[in-house]
């Protein structure tokens, strides 16, 4: 694997914990999430199968529904 992949593979399982420990301080199931975010649970699935390529929005809406950081970096 290039290592360029290595770290796109990490960053993207990282955000998948970070989602995964989020849901379970909240004591939420996927479906609770999936109904919250007006996702399928399937769709939470893959988020946190950690090789889901998420956007900015995503990211920007899961930040705000789960009450975390996911994002280190803003660009104003």
């Amino acid at each position: 694997i290039p290592p360029e992949q290595r770290a796109r593979t990490y960053k993207q399982m990282a955000i998948a914990a970070q989602i995964a420990d989020a849901l379970e301080a909240r004591d939420w199931s996927k479906r609770e999430f999936a109904s919250r975010m007006n996702q399928r649970p399937s769709v939470i699935t893959r988020w946190l199968s950690g090789t889901h390529n998420f956007t900015i929005d995503t990211l920007s809406d899961i930040e705000e529904a789960l009450g975390v950081q996911l994002l280190t970096a803003v660009v104003q």
